[in-house]
């Protein structure tokens, strides 16, 4: 009798290793669908990473209670191996290695799924004859026991036990499938090589809108049908498809093979609209459990649209919803390459205009950026009237606009396109019950005469535009003349930043003279460029690069060495001169350059008091807080201050009265003509008697003839320099000229 009901014991536990097994074969294939739709590119490793994660947990959970111990560590070892590839692989696909990912995917993935199936295959099969052995056994213990008098009913009751134990293992195992497949998001389907439906689950039955049949076999005869078939008639997944789909998936499900899945993207018909999914077929027709193809369905159509609407947003404004800067390079770039390769209008130019709203900060500044932005969005509709369907209109940032027009002809029709642009935006706008005013500068590329490389074009373009906004002319035509940003200007850049390391930078020291007593009181230093191919450079030819370019701050760093460097030398031979260098606006804007100036100063054991800053009204004015905080700093190590180029600017006597400066020099715009010009006279006297009238010293630069000299005599003048008293020169040049300089008296006489 204790043997019988061992022998019953194995059996019914065999029974349930076998439905175990079964189960992880089932999860296995699962994961084996997660990870193809990952390596496939449908879904991102981070979209299965927790579903594959769960699988996982419920394949060990039914390998510990199926397994034997002789069989488990094998088949806990192979599901390792599986587990480590199938990571591997996801970690190279999440860090875009996608090549080496599928060389794992082929090397490690594959042949450790297929060795993990094989043992389970095995496994299976020994359960399932241990189940037969035992039941076998069973039986004649059975018969046995009744021979021996247990009698025909303890065997009967036995016999129904046993096939109860197996028919609840059996719905615990289904029950387990359907829990996964409930749980699940996806939609799956079981069908045969031409489509048909044997199976769908819950969602896909929600989704797709077909009654009449549950979450098992839809089956029947007749012609295929579509969402919403009722019991008996075969549903064809392909008939649910969209029809230019419809080939892919029917590719796919005659080429899918048991070793190798298929993904592929198709528009799907449910119950309300068309639904993008990626569908993995898997071949499971040799599963006694399946029978079929399984489709796993993945709803890709949320991604779809909000990826749609992030390549939108990158390539429109968000305000105006015109193209952006980005979708324009694009469309040029098209417009151009179709013309090269003798597209539509071939032999036709392309003009790119260039837009700019003047007065515009004024409506934001005023009455705020709602009203700016409800003006810009009117811009599009104001153009258009002018413009082609076809030409594109971009909104490149703030208030600048692009029209890129392709085919325009020649230069001529542009131009006049242009005019007729900045005449409907010279209309009033309504915004809200208020009227407004704008005015727009146009700046004008074409292909072909500027330019065939879009970046070129645009800069070209843009360049024209501020042209145009600068002298004020509305339409302007690009003209390398005007460009600061050309490739010889560009060379002539790199040569400088070399030039500021090479000691190619030299200074020639311009005398000043005390019109009183002919003293030479001091010098100003003014840089060139000796270039070793291009000879001797003026300093207008380098000096506003280096100021638009960020290169003024090593220039100027490297002209103060220099200047103060010639200052000890003079000092040492017992002939100090204070020497004036001249700074920029951005040099101002540095708020270490006093600590700079300090620093060299002491580097050169120079006297704060021999060297002399001098900085233009307009530099001043950039930003005359900061301005004056720095000049503050300076002044307070004991450098001397003047305010160059005076009277062309914009400097108000409050601010004049609050700078630090020892003395005013007069723009040498009103000297040279002074005799000339009686406006320009009184300037000069003005300005010299302002100067002294607020305790500064005034100095007259270009002093070119010995009468303008005199003049500035009588006017009480300070200082004076000019080609009449001598041309910057170089530092020995400099040193025989004031050993041989006579004095002003002897000179005028000598120049007379």
């Amino acid at each position: 009798m204790t043997i019988t009901l061992s022998l019953k014991s194995v059996g019914e536990q065999s029974v349930r290793t076998e439905r175990d097994l079964q189960a992880i074969s089932a999860e296995l294939h699962s994961q084996d669908a997660l990870e193809w739709r990952a390596i496939s590119g449908r879904v991102t490793p981070y979209d299965v990473a927790e579903e594959l994660t769960r699988s996982r947990t419920r394949a060990r959970v039914l390998t510990t209670r199926a397994e034997s111990s002789s069989s488990s560590e094998k088949l806990a070892s192979a599901q390792d191996r599986y587990d480590s590839a199938v990571d591997d692989e996801l970690r190279l696909l999440s860090v875009g290695r996608t090549q080496e990912a599928e060389e794992v995917d082929e090397a490690e993935v594959d042949p450790a799924f297929d060795a993990v199936m094989d043992l389970l295959q095995e496994h299976s099969g020994a359960a399932s004859s241990a189940a037969a052995r035992a039941q076998w056994l069973s039986n004649a213990g059975i018969v046995i026991t009744v021979a021996l008098g247990l009698g025909l009913t303890a065997f009967v009751e036995n016999r129904r036990r046993r096939a109860q134990l197996r028919r609840d293992a059996e719905r615990r195992s289904e029950a387990r499938y359907r829990a996964l497949i409930d749980r699940s998001s996806d939609l799956v389907l079981v069908s045969d090589r031409e489509g048909v439906l044997s199976y769908l689950s819950p969602s896909a039955q929600r989704v797709l809108a077909v009654t009449g049949a549950g979450a098992g076999t839809v089956v029947g005869a007749g012609a295929g049908a579509g969402a919403g078939a009722g019991a008996g008639a075969v549903l064809n997944v392909l008939a649910l498809v969209h029809e230019s789909d419809r080939d892919a998936l029917r590719v796919a499900l005659q080429q899918v093979h048991p070793q190798r899945g298929v993904t592929v993207d198709v528009r799907l018909r449910t119950d309300s609209s068309m639904r993008t999914l990626a569908i993995s077929v898997q071949d499971l027709t040799s599963d006694p459990a399946v029978g079929g193809l399984v489709l796993t369905c993945h709803d890709l159509t949320e991604r779809h649209e909000l990826q749609q609407q992030l390549e939108h947003r990158a390539l429109h404004d968000t305000l105006t919803g015109l193209p952006n800067r980005a979708l324009l390079a694009e469309r040029f770039a098209q417009v151009l390459g179709a013309s090269a390769d003798g597209g539509a209008g071939t032999g036709s130019a392309t003009a790119l205009l260039l837009i700019d709203l003047d007065r515009f900060k004024e409506i934001n500044d005023t009455l705020g950026h709602h009203y700016g932005d409800e003006l810009l969005i009117q811009i599009d509709p104001r153009l258009r009237q002018v413009l082609r369907a076809g030409d594109t209109i971009a909104r490149l940032g703030g208030d600048e606009f692009a029209v890129l027009l392709a085919g325009v002809g020649d230069l001529e029709t542009a131009v006049a396109i242009a005019y007729e642009l900045q005449e409907v935006l010279t209309l009033p706008f309504e915004v809200e019950g208020v009227t407004l005013d704008v005015e727009a500068s146009i700046g004008i590329a074409l292909s072909g005469m500027h330019g065939d490389d879009p970046a070129a074009l645009m800069q070209r373009a843009d360049v024209a535009m501020y042209a145009a906004k600068q002298h004020g002319v509305g339409v302007a035509v690009y003209d390398s003349s005007i460009d600061g940003h050309s490739p010889e200007r560009l060379a002539l850049l790199g040569d400088l930043r070399r030039a500021l390391s090479n000691d190619e930078l030299i200074l020639h020291y311009q005398p000043k003279i005390a019109v009183d007593t002919g003293e030479v009181c001091g010098v100003e230093a003014l840089v060139r460029w000796q270039h070793p191919q291009r000879g001797m450079i003026a300093p207008d030819d380098f000096i506003p690069l280096a100021e638009n370019t960020g290169l003024i701050g090593p220039l100027t760093t490297r002209v103060l060495e220099l200047a103060l460097g010639q200052a000890r030398r003079w000092v040492d031979a017992g002939e100090a001169l204070q020497v004036a260098v001249n700074l920029s606006a951005r040099n101002l804007l540095d708020e270490r350059l006093d600590r700079h100036v300090a620093e060299l100063l002491t580097r050169y054991g120079v006297a704060p008091a021999l060297l002399k800053l001098e900085v233009t009204e307009s530099a001043v004015m950039v930003d005359p807080v900061r301005a004056r905080a720095v000049l503050q700093r300076l002044h307070a190590l004991g450098v001397q201050l003047s305010i160059d180029d005076f009277g062309a600017g914009y400097t108000s006597l409050a601010h004049l009265k609050n700078l630090p400066v020892s003395e005013l020099k007069v723009d040498r715009s009103f000297v040279a003509t002074m005799q000339t010009d009686s406006s320009n006279a009184m300037i000069v006297r003005s300005v010299i008697e302002l100067g002294h009238n607020l305790g500064l010293s005034a100095v007259a630069e270009g002093v070119e003839d010995a009468a303008v000299l005199k003049a500035l005599a009588g006017y009480s003048c300070d200082v004076a320099q000019g080609y009449h008293v001598s041309r910057p020169l170089p530092a020995d040049a400099f040193e025989r000229w004031r050993a041989a300089w006579p004095g002003i008296a002897e000179h005028q006489a000598i120049a007379g």
